[in-house]
């Protein structure tokens, strides 16, 4: 790539986002476009970037610091289960870029965070600008995305299964 972008006091802003699989198909100067719709946001130890239920508004590239990913637990604790925790370079909310669904989740930050937000609607308009080729490659790229995911989910499910299997199985066996 030619010239860096800089965003949030970063040096290479085309290049982090280059490394987010949703823009992989965006050449240069769209990303250097890109750069120019979102903003960078700082949060502070505990702050939440979204929380479940919430309206959608944007996706966040997580630029430096450490998130962890809540869901509400609806079993017997009413509390929240963490899903994950995301490093510099991750990125969440990604799926408010294509439809407007509620949060399906809360992100907290566990430490100091700058985070570069994509407001949905800019993003939207962004597309629109820039035409049906620039559509076409972003949408494909969000289909074999969630095409992998489900491919991997559906293999979680199965091996989650087996082991529930096993374990009961195990159980009837010790029981007798």
């Amino acid at each position: 790539m030619g010239a860096a972008k800089d965003i949030g006091g970063l040096t290479d802003g085309t290049r982090i986002l280059a490394g987010i699989s949703l823009f992989g198909r965006f050449n240069e100067p769209e990303l250097a476009e890109l750069l120019t719709i979102g903003r960078v946001v700082a949060l502070k130890p505990w702050a939440y970037a979204v929380i479940e239920g919430e309206p959608t508004r944007g996706m966040f590239i997580l630029l430096s610091g450490r998130v962890s990913v809540y869901k509400s637990d609806q079993g017997s604790s009413g509390g929240m289960a963490r899903l994950a925790t995301l490093e510099a370079g991750a990125h969440f909310g990604e799926f408010s870029l294509f439809d407007s669904a509620p949060r399906s989740a809360s992100v907290a930050a566990e430490s100091a965070c700058k985070l570069f937000e994509l407001d949905a609607q800019a993003f939207h308009a962004f597309l629109e600008r820039k035409g049906e080729d620039l559509q076409l490659r972003f949408y494909r790229t969000c289909a074999e995305e969630l095409a992998h995911r489900f491919r991997t989910l559906n293999g979680d499910f199965i091996s989650a299964q087996r082991l529930l299997w096993k374990f009961a199985l195990r159980r009837d066996e010790e029981a007798k």
